[in-house]
């Protein structure tokens, strides 16, 4: 099973960055070495990383594709991509408060959990993350109120006020193909410029990256789980992508409001390969 220091590797795998715990005593000289990342900054990190990286290109390629029904996109998580694309760090550094970045009240192993039973989250099916362990964000209380959370316990029904649940998520610079490719004439659905995840973990983990941990040398794919706003989503493809929309033009504090009011992740997944 993996454990915190594997997951604080996951985490710097979405960054594409260094990524290290900061402990409470430690000299002024250590902490210069890198910015702090706030919880709430994380899907920025995220997002920035992935517009930098070689990787993300071909994730948007074939996300492009799958959204406008094009044949002969290639396949993610062939060996040709595994071996032809990686990503080269964004030279960026980050320190964490390891005790208010996770929440281990809320982890939770799903690697050996088969559902039976349906879930539902937000008034939508909540396909769990089973074959992942997850670990849980600390998100409680750092949006002013956790009605987007719902229940805390683990029951199968949802309840007012609870965001339906998606996971990964793509860049808005990525979603400009998909724009160019959407807008020609003909029955196509139009895709917008935005942020893209899906409530399907299967059809996420085709976008999933991996890595490899220095700890114990084996390879995990690593995701976010997230809450979607549904006040600002579009879902496309038979509802297997949602779309929070965002303008072409914003700036960088409009995107970041709308990010945050739309699009919150509460945990990081992990599956061994």
């Amino acid at each position: 099973m993996a454990d915190r220091e594997i997951a604080l590797e996951g985490l710097s795998t979405l960054c594409n960055s260094g990524v290290t715990f900061f402990q409470q005593g430690e000299s002024a000289s250590r902490r210069s070495i890198g910015t702090q990342l706030f919880l709430r900054d994380l899907y920025d990190a995220v997002l920035d990383a992935e517009d930098n990286s070689p990787w993300s290109e071909f994730v948007f390629q074939n996300l492009r594709n799958v959204l406008l029904g094009l044949d002969g996109a290639p396949k993610l998580g062939t060996r040709r991509l595994r071996g032809g694309y990686s990503d080269k760090l964004t030279g960026k550094n980050y320190i964490i408060k390891e005790e208010e970045f996770f929440d281990s009240q809320f982890d939770y192993d799903f690697t050996t959990v088969t559902d039976s039973k349906t879930f539902w989250r937000g008034g939508e099916e909540y396909e769990r993350p089973c074959g992942w362990q997850r670990f849980a964000l600390k998100v409680l209380d750092k949006y002013g109120e956790n009605k987007w959370l719902g229940n805390q316990k683990r029951e199968t029904r949802s309840v007012p006020g609870e965001w339906p649940v998606s996971y990964h998520g793509t860049s808005k610079r990525g979603a400009k193909g998909i724009i160019k490719e959407g807008y020609e004439p003909g029955p196509r659905e139009k895709y917008g410029r935005g942020i893209y995840s899906t409530p399907y973990i299967a059809e996420a983990e085709q976008y999933a990256k991996t890595f490899t941990s220095k700890k114990n040398g084996k390879q995990y794919k690593v995701i976010l789980q997230n809450r979607i706003n549904p006040k600002y989503r579009l879902k496309y493809n038979k509802e297997k992508y949602w779309l929070i929309p965002i303008e072409d033009g914003s700036s960088s504090d409009d995107e970041k409001e709308i990010v945050e009011k739309a699009i919150r992740p509460y945990g990081l997944l992990l599956k061994e390969v």
